[in-house]
Protein backbone atom coordinates (compact mmCIF):
# COMPACT_ATOMS: atom_id res chain seq x y z
CA UNK A 1 0.00 0.00 0.00
CA UNK A 2 2.94 2.18 1.02
CA UNK A 3 4.89 1.72 -1.95
CA UNK A 4 1.56 2.57 -4.27
CA UNK A 5 0.87 5.39 -2.32
CA UNK A 6 4.37 6.79 -3.51
CA UNK A 7 4.00 5.93 -6.80
CA UNK A 8 0.67 7.94 -6.57
CA UNK A 9 2.19 10.90 -5.41
CA UNK A 10 5.30 10.84 -7.83
CA UNK A 11 2.80 10.74 -10.55
CA UNK A 12 1.29 13.54 -9.03
CA UNK A 13 3.94 15.83 -8.69
CA UNK A 14 5.12 14.93 -12.33
CA UNK A 15 2.15 16.25 -13.61
CA UNK A 16 1.91 19.17 -11.91
CA UNK A 17 5.69 19.86 -13.28
CA UNK A 18 4.94 19.32 -16.67
CA UNK A 19 1.41 21.42 -16.23
CA UNK A 20 4.08 24.43 -14.87
CA UNK A 21 6.37 24.14 -16.91
CA UNK A 22 3.83 24.21 -19.73
CA UNK A 23 2.06 26.76 -18.87
CA UNK A 24 5.43 29.28 -18.50
CA UNK A 25 6.57 28.24 -22.05
CA UNK A 26 3.26 29.34 -23.30
CA UNK A 27 3.33 32.38 -21.74
CA UNK A 28 2.45 35.37 -23.76
CA UNK A 29 2.66 33.54 -27.19
CA UNK A 30 -0.42 32.83 -29.50
CA UNK A 31 -1.88 29.22 -29.57
CA UNK A 32 -1.60 29.52 -33.91
CA UNK A 33 0.21 31.60 -35.83
CA UNK A 34 -1.09 33.22 -39.40
CA UNK A 35 1.09 34.57 -41.65
CA UNK A 36 0.61 37.58 -44.41
CA UNK A 37 -0.12 36.76 -47.12
CA UNK A 38 1.24 39.68 -49.92
CA UNK A 39 -0.54 40.07 -53.43
CA UNK A 40 0.97 41.99 -55.70
CA UNK A 41 -1.16 44.82 -57.58
CA UNK A 42 0.08 44.59 -61.29
CA UNK A 43 3.23 42.76 -62.29
CA UNK A 44 6.08 41.44 -60.19
CA UNK A 45 8.45 42.81 -63.25
CA UNK A 46 7.59 46.44 -64.15
CA UNK A 47 9.38 48.74 -67.01
CA UNK A 48 9.13 52.32 -67.12
CA UNK A 49 11.69 54.84 -69.02
CA UNK A 50 14.57 57.52 -67.96
CA UNK A 51 11.95 60.37 -67.45
CA UNK A 52 8.79 59.84 -66.60
CA UNK A 53 6.90 59.44 -63.35
CA UNK A 54 6.73 56.48 -61.88
CA UNK A 55 3.17 54.86 -59.67
CA UNK A 56 3.85 51.81 -57.38
CA UNK A 57 0.46 50.02 -57.95
CA UNK A 58 1.70 48.78 -54.64
CA UNK A 59 0.28 45.82 -52.94
CA UNK A 60 -2.52 43.68 -50.87
CA UNK A 61 -2.17 41.78 -47.70
CA UNK A 62 -4.29 39.85 -46.03
CA UNK A 63 -3.95 37.47 -42.40
CA UNK A 64 -6.38 34.80 -41.27
CA UNK A 65 -8.62 36.25 -43.62
CA UNK A 66 -9.01 40.03 -42.94
CA UNK A 67 -7.36 42.19 -44.76
CA UNK A 68 -4.05 43.99 -43.13
CA UNK A 69 -3.11 45.97 -46.19
CA UNK A 70 -2.47 49.41 -43.63
CA UNK A 71 0.41 46.55 -41.75
CA UNK A 72 2.61 46.93 -44.89
CA UNK A 73 6.08 48.35 -44.21
CA UNK A 74 6.98 49.52 -47.99
CA UNK A 75 11.25 49.92 -48.64
CA UNK A 76 12.94 50.94 -51.92
CA UNK A 77 12.08 53.24 -54.57
CA UNK A 78 11.92 53.43 -58.17
CA UNK A 79 14.88 56.05 -59.58
CA UNK A 80 13.96 57.33 -63.12
CA UNK A 81 16.59 60.10 -63.42
CA UNK A 82 18.52 57.14 -64.62
CA UNK A 83 18.61 53.81 -66.49
CA UNK A 84 18.63 50.74 -64.38
CA UNK A 85 17.03 48.51 -61.58
CA UNK A 86 15.18 49.23 -58.95
CA UNK A 87 13.43 47.04 -56.44
CA UNK A 88 10.66 47.58 -54.04
CA UNK A 89 9.91 45.45 -51.13
CA UNK A 90 6.55 45.01 -49.31
CA UNK A 91 6.65 43.61 -45.58
CA UNK A 92 3.99 42.70 -43.39
CA UNK A 93 4.97 41.34 -39.62
CA UNK A 94 2.59 39.17 -37.73
CA UNK A 95 1.72 39.46 -33.57
CA UNK A 96 4.07 36.60 -33.37
CA UNK A 97 7.43 38.48 -34.92
CA UNK A 98 6.99 36.74 -37.81
CA UNK A 99 6.94 38.29 -40.95
CA UNK A 100 5.86 37.19 -45.06
CA UNK A 101 7.39 39.66 -47.49
CA UNK A 102 6.90 40.38 -51.22
CA UNK A 103 8.60 42.72 -54.08
CA UNK A 104 8.53 44.16 -57.01
CA UNK A 105 11.47 44.66 -59.65
CA UNK A 106 11.53 47.90 -62.04
CA UNK A 107 13.44 48.34 -65.00
CA UNK A 108 13.92 52.36 -65.86
CA UNK A 109 15.60 52.04 -69.67
CA UNK A 110 16.63 54.53 -72.03
CA UNK A 111 14.61 54.03 -75.05
CA UNK A 112 17.39 56.74 -77.15
CA UNK A 113 20.67 54.47 -76.28
CA UNK A 114 22.32 51.18 -76.47
CA UNK A 115 23.36 51.59 -72.79
CA UNK A 116 20.09 51.14 -71.45
CA UNK A 117 17.94 48.25 -68.85
CA UNK A 118 17.17 45.39 -70.68
CA UNK A 119 14.73 42.19 -69.85
CA UNK A 120 16.42 39.27 -70.93
CA UNK A 121 15.17 36.71 -73.11
CA UNK A 122 17.44 33.20 -73.65
CA UNK A 123 17.33 29.86 -75.26
CA UNK A 124 19.98 27.25 -75.71
CA UNK A 125 19.10 23.62 -76.61
CA UNK A 126 15.09 22.84 -74.88
CA UNK A 127 15.67 25.22 -71.91
CA UNK A 128 14.40 29.15 -72.98
CA UNK A 129 14.12 31.56 -69.89
CA UNK A 130 12.52 35.28 -70.18
CA UNK A 131 12.89 38.53 -68.41
CA UNK A 132 16.13 38.60 -66.52
CA UNK A 133 17.61 41.83 -65.90
CA UNK A 134 20.73 42.71 -67.73
CA UNK A 135 22.23 45.91 -67.89
CA UNK A 136 24.77 47.83 -70.45
CA UNK A 137 26.96 50.28 -69.73
CA UNK A 138 28.61 52.61 -71.49
CA UNK A 139 32.63 52.64 -70.64
CA UNK A 140 32.92 56.25 -72.76
CA UNK A 141 35.64 54.61 -75.13
CA UNK A 142 33.69 53.37 -77.66
CA UNK A 143 32.69 49.85 -75.83
CA UNK A 144 29.92 48.76 -73.94
CA UNK A 145 29.87 46.77 -70.79
CA UNK A 146 26.95 43.92 -70.23
CA UNK A 147 26.45 42.18 -67.14
CA UNK A 148 25.48 39.20 -68.75
CA UNK A 149 26.08 38.37 -72.61
CA UNK A 150 23.92 34.70 -72.47
CA UNK A 151 21.04 36.98 -70.96
CA UNK A 152 20.72 35.71 -67.58
CA UNK A 153 20.53 32.03 -68.76
CA UNK A 154 22.60 30.54 -65.88
CA UNK A 155 22.85 33.49 -63.81
CA UNK A 156 19.18 34.33 -63.70
CA UNK A 157 17.54 31.23 -65.24
CA UNK A 158 19.01 27.76 -64.47
CA UNK A 159 20.62 28.77 -61.02
CA UNK A 160 19.54 32.23 -59.65
CA UNK A 161 19.87 30.66 -56.23
CA UNK A 162 23.62 31.11 -56.01
CA UNK A 163 23.14 35.18 -56.99
CA UNK A 164 25.53 36.96 -54.01
CA UNK A 165 27.44 33.62 -53.74
CA UNK A 166 31.40 32.84 -54.67
CA UNK A 167 29.82 30.85 -57.83
CA UNK A 168 29.70 33.22 -60.71
CA UNK A 169 27.54 32.43 -63.35
CA UNK A 170 27.53 35.78 -65.18
CA UNK A 171 29.29 35.88 -68.16
CA UNK A 172 30.13 39.59 -68.35
CA UNK A 173 31.33 40.95 -71.74
CA UNK A 174 32.44 43.92 -73.59
CA UNK A 175 30.65 45.11 -76.40
CA UNK A 176 31.41 47.22 -79.60
CA UNK A 177 28.02 48.87 -81.67
CA UNK A 178 29.47 49.78 -85.15
CA UNK A 179 28.12 52.13 -87.68
CA UNK A 180 25.76 49.65 -89.27
CA UNK A 181 24.09 48.90 -85.68
CA UNK A 182 25.56 45.22 -85.76
CA UNK A 183 27.51 44.47 -82.44
CA UNK A 184 30.60 42.52 -81.88
CA UNK A 185 31.98 40.54 -78.54
CA UNK A 186 35.35 41.88 -77.93
CA UNK A 187 35.74 40.04 -74.83
CA UNK A 188 34.01 37.13 -71.73
CA UNK A 189 35.59 38.19 -68.35
CA UNK A 190 36.37 35.05 -65.81
CA UNK A 191 33.09 33.06 -65.16
CA UNK A 192 32.32 29.56 -64.06
CA UNK A 193 32.19 28.25 -67.03
CA UNK A 194 34.83 30.00 -68.61
CA UNK A 195 36.56 26.59 -70.36
CA UNK A 196 33.72 27.04 -72.90
CA UNK A 197 34.36 29.70 -75.52
CA UNK A 198 31.55 31.69 -76.32
CA UNK A 199 31.55 33.72 -79.69
CA UNK A 200 29.89 36.25 -81.48
CA UNK A 201 30.05 35.57 -85.25
CA UNK A 202 29.96 38.77 -87.89
CA UNK A 203 26.44 40.13 -88.29
CA UNK A 204 25.36 37.49 -85.51
CA UNK A 205 24.73 40.19 -83.47
CA UNK A 206 22.16 43.65 -84.06
CA UNK A 207 20.33 46.35 -82.56
CA UNK A 208 17.83 48.09 -83.83
CA UNK A 209 17.74 51.63 -82.88
CA UNK A 210 13.85 52.26 -83.45
CA UNK A 211 12.35 49.12 -81.01
CA UNK A 212 15.83 49.22 -78.64
CA UNK A 213 15.82 45.64 -79.15
CA UNK A 214 18.67 43.13 -79.24
CA UNK A 215 19.98 40.29 -81.20
CA UNK A 216 22.94 37.92 -80.00
CA UNK A 217 23.16 34.92 -82.13
CA UNK A 218 26.07 33.55 -80.01
CA UNK A 219 27.95 30.65 -80.53
CA UNK A 220 28.95 28.82 -77.18
CA UNK A 221 31.04 26.35 -77.52
CA UNK A 222 30.36 24.91 -81.02
CA UNK A 223 26.37 25.08 -80.09
CA UNK A 224 23.71 27.89 -80.94
CA UNK A 225 22.80 30.21 -78.20
CA UNK A 226 20.48 32.61 -78.87
CA UNK A 227 19.80 35.81 -77.02
CA UNK A 228 17.00 38.53 -77.25
CA UNK A 229 16.92 42.12 -75.19
CA UNK A 230 14.42 43.84 -74.87
CA UNK A 231 13.26 47.59 -73.14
Amino acid sequence: MKKNLIYTMLFAAASFCLASCSDDESEGKSRFTYYAILELNGEAKMTTEVGKSFTDPGCKATMAGEDVSDQIVTTGSVDTSKSGFNTINYIVTNPDGFSASASRTVAVVDKSKFASAYWGESQYGSRHYYMAPITITDRGDGTYLINDVLGGFYSYGRYPQYIGSSYNFFAAGLLSLNADNTISLRQVASWYFGQYPITLPEGAGTYNPETGEIELNLDFDGDPFYVKLTK
